[in-house]
């Protein structure tokens, strides 16, 4: 409803408003008051629509709110299971993983063994073959030189035995390194095979993770999608915030707004009463009348009824109205009028005539409050003023007679209800008052008793 520039626009008139001059009732007259009121109050309805439809427009995104909350929920749901298996692989896959780290520090230890068996294998037979070739070299390769290098049979069987021990010695060494070397190559085997086995293992419980990691990755898109509205969501309800706050600081300025309107409309008011009671005249209320020509019922205190129709009745009693602040009555005396080519049963258009004689003191018209209204001084204190009329036959200064039509009634200005195209005679009434010395009294003590 508001841009920047209107709120901007309130700011100014209330800084105005405030720093303004002391009001004067002479600056503005009560239908500008009401005007500005009524100004005021569609602003204020306006801000309200505004508000209340950003109110539904925030409920709807909250209740979106709490449907992407429950698929949010749900994903979660559906995927804590999945992210439980996936650490129960993992870990699986860590230890397979150890398990493999330890078998090949097993091989490599067992290779480094086997490496170091063949190094010395191959330093056995370098050493065999050093001494073959020693022995060679120096002509003992063979039993009958060692027999005629021996000094006599016995030193022949000495030196044979321990050719022999030696070459049995070499051979066993070489033997034993050899079985070593079976032995690892059956370790290494082993460790081997127990390798592949976890290995194979490992692949497997990898496989199973990377399916349910893909189931994952499905459900980690549509929490995706799901946070991304979430997301738009919140923004949408942030703004919906401030739109309302706006709203309200909108409705808070022009209440404020209107309220010095209201206050500057009663002082006016007020001053309206005082006048009435300072240009009034002053005594015991008692009523003079002259000579008359009308064949109206007299009350006992010698006025009339304003309204002179055969179903004459208060709509609003002297009480019902002082109840609400408003010490009047309110009359009606509906009959069969035609309006505009078309019978209404109704009191507007009714004749308001001068309730006993006197000099009209006020005769003007306010929008929001009385409508064309006629106020009359009787003399000894007493004053009538009646409301809502459709049409005021007299003016400020004019001498009126008990009888005298003096205005036609009907409902401008505040009428409840309001007077519309399809019903123009709604609200139609009298408002009558009467004051004494300036003080509000109750009418229904002067006039006569409803005919109805």
């Amino acid at each position: 409803m508001k841009n920047s520039t209107k709120i901007f626009s309130v700011l100014l008139a209330i800084t105005l408003l405030f720093t303004a001059i002391p009001f004067s009732a002479s600056a503005k007259t009560l239908a500008e008051f009401d005007a500005e009121i009524e100004k005021y109050e569609k602003e204020i309805a306006e801000s309200n629509e505004g508000q209340a439809n950003a109110k539904k427009k925030l409920e709807q995104l909250q209740e979106q709110s709490r449907v992407i909350d429950q698929k949010i929920a749900l994903i979660e749901k559906e995927m804590a299971p999945i992210q439980k298996k996936i650490n129960e692989l993992t870990a699986e896959i860590n230890e397979f993983q150890a398990r493999i780290k330890k078998l090949e520090k097993e091989i490599k230890d067992v290779t480094a063994q086997m490496e170091q068996q063949e190094k010395d294998i191959a330093d056995t037979q370098e050493l065999l073959r050093k001494r073959l070739r020693a022995t060679y070299m120096a002509g003992e390769t063979s039993e009958l030189e060692i027999f005629l290098s021996a000094t006599d049979f016995s030193d022949f069987l000495a030196r044979s035995e321990f050719l022999r021990q030696v070459a049995k010695h070499d051979t066993g060494v070489i033997k034993e390194l050899e079985e070593k070397i079976k032995e690892l190559n059956r370790m290494l085997e082993d460790l081997d095979a127990k390798r592949t086995e976890v290995e194979e293992k490992k692949k497997s419980v990898e496989a199973d993770r990377a399916e349910q990691q893909a189931e994952k990755a499905v459900l980690d898109v549509k929490m995706s999608e799901v946070k991304a509205a979430q997301a738009k969501n919140d923004a949408n309800i942030k703004k919906q915030n401030e739109i309302i706050s706006k709203y309200n600081q909108d409705s808070a300025y022009y209440q404020q707004l209107m309220a010095q309107a209201e206050k500057e409309k009663a002082d006016f008011a007020a001053q309206l009463d005082k006048e009435i009671n300072n240009e009034g005249s002053k005594g015991d209320g008692t009523v003079v009348n002259g000579n008359t020509n009308h064949k109206f019922r007299v009350s006992s205190r010698g006025l009339i009824s304003p309204i002179q129709e055969p179903t004459v009745y208060y709509s609003a009693t002297y009480a019902q109205h002082s109840s609400r602040g408003t010490a009047s009555v309110d009359l009606c005396g509906p009959a069969n009028r035609v309006i505009n080519g078309k019978t209404y049963y109704t009191t507007k258009g009714a004749k308001f005539y001068a309730v006993a004689d006197g000099v009209v003191t006020k005769s003007s018209y306010i929008a929001s409050s009385n409508g064309h209204y006629i106020n009359i001084d009787h003399g000894n204190g007493l004053s009538s003023l009646g409301a809502h009329l459709d049409a005021r036959y007299v003016s400020v200064g004019d001498k009126v007679k008990q009888g005298q039509v003096i205005g036609l009634v009907g409902n401008t200005g505040n009428c409840w209800p309001r007077p519309s195209e399809s019903n123009p005679v709604a609200g139609s009434h009298l408002h009558f008052e009467m004051r004494l010395n300036g003080n509000r009294i109750n009418p229904e003590i002067y006039l006569p008793s409803p005919l109805v």
